[in-house]
């Protein structure tokens, strides 16, 4: 098992595990429970996902591109916020 991913919190942690296990890439949180231990304090470096050695490329990949996308929103006054897609 790799390091893949340090995650602010445990939801961001749980956010990325899921996006790679839809790429069919097994993931794990550790220390997910630390930060309640910890309260107030920034749990960052406490809270990782980690994957299988063999997995590391691939998943380095999908966090990049998944990093590197922009959520674009635009205001309507009769639905309030919704994403706007690239239109072609």
């Amino acid at each position: 098992m790799i390091v893949i991913y340090n995650a602010a919190n445990s939801i961001e942690a749980h956010l990325i595990k899921n996006l790679l296990e839809h790429q069919e890439i097994s993931a794990y949180v550790f220390g997910d429970f630390l930060q309640g231990g910890v309260g107030e304090i920034p749990a960052i470096g406490l809270v990782t996902v980690n994957v299988a050695d063999s997995d590391y490329v691939t998943a380095k990949e999908i966090i990049d591109a998944w990093d590197a996308a922009t959520v674009i929103e635009e205001f309507d006054e009769n639905i309030g916020l919704s994403p706007v897609y690239p239109r072609g």
